[in-house]
């Protein structure tokens, strides 16, 4: 996408009125001296897009326990590979490649969802404010059917160490395929997929043109703190886990823990952060957005144009 041809209105938004006192033109000092302090007399178009960070603040919360779910795939899911049969007939299949079928997963998923996005058509100005909010639904809601689906395998590969005596037997391997574990990380890279490209439109609609590319590291960084999270989940999960039954979930083993509930604990909260996600974003207040034939605005901002006092 062409960030040039992007022009998109200054509205003003007459929530968090506070802070238009920041634009603002005081009849003394002088214009020229108010201007030179950046700290007390601030653009129109710097208020308004400060405005609208502070507003997109709850939507980027909501991404948290997105980055939770993902981290499980480079921890867990390949936990679970390690303990499972590896081989097609007498071809050992290499762990590596569920990465690749989770890259395959991410592509495919984003792949036909943007097709779909396509074939609706619309205006952009529809598109960023209802399309790009229900990707991150969708992908959020992918997540959670990867939760349900990975305790569903879980529980399966428990069964099989209970029945064949492995429980204490953790170097053994279990006669279960590996490609068990398959539809949990093509539905991972379709989390991870779907909510990337979803997000990444989204902002370039509704962020302010000068801060676009910060606020595509606020994402990054809000997704980072998530799969940073997992560890302290795992960690509140195990203790509550001890406190109610007096047996952690987490055990030194994998034959020994059980993990399928932890996988359904976290469809569980991802759920319950869908619908929080659906709040927020029901109530977000989404600005428009007009492609334009050329690269500059259509006019330039200048003293004018800032807040007048009302006489």
């Amino acid at each position: 996408m062409d960030l040039n041809r992007i022009r998109k209105k200054c509205i003003h938004l007459y929530h968090l009125r506070c802070l238009d006192k920041a634009a603002i033109v005081l009849q003394e000092p002088g214009l020229e001296q108010q201007a030179r302090n950046r700290w007390k007399l601030c653009r129109v178009t710097e208020v308004e897009g400060t405005k609208i960070a502070i507003r997109m603040i709850p939507l980027c919360i909501t991404l948290i326990f997105c980055g939770v779910v993902s981290a499980i795939g480079d921890t867990y899911f390949l936990e679970q590979a390690k303990t499972l049969n590896p081989k097609v007939g007498r071809l050992k299949v290499p762990l590596i490649i569920f990465l690749w079928f989770y890259d395959q997963g991410r592509s495919l998923f984003t792949k036909y969802f943007v097709k779909i996005v396509n074939s609706i058509g619309g205006p952009r100005a529809l598109r960023g404010r209802y399309i790009s909010p229900t990707g991150i639904a969708v992908g959020m809601a992918v997540g959670i059917l990867c939760c349900v689906i990975a305790g569903l395998v879980e529980s399966k590969r428990l069964k099989n160490v209970e029945s064949n005596g492995l429980i204490y037997k953790p170097d053994e391997k279990v006669p279960m395929t590996v490609f068990w574990l398959l539809p949990q990380f093509l539905l991972l890279g379709g989390l991870d997929g779907i909510r990337e490209w979803s997000v990444k439109d989204l902002v370039i609609d509704q962020a302010p043109r000068a801060m676009i590319k910060y606020f595509g590291f606020l994402v990054t960084t809000v997704f980072g703190i998530g799969m940073m999270g997992s560890a302290l989940t795992v960690h509140l999960v195990g203790k509550i886990s001890k406190e109610r039954s007096g047996i952690s979930w987490f055990q030194s083993t994998l034959n020994t823990s059980r993990l399928d509930k932890y996988y359904w604990v976290l469809g569980a909260l991802s759920t319950a952060n869908l619908c929080v996600y659906i709040i927020v974003a029901s109530v977000y207040r989404y600005k428009d957005v007009i492609i334009a034939e050329f690269e500059e605005p259509e006019h330039e901002e200048t003293e004018t144009n800032l807040f007048q006092p009302e006489l």
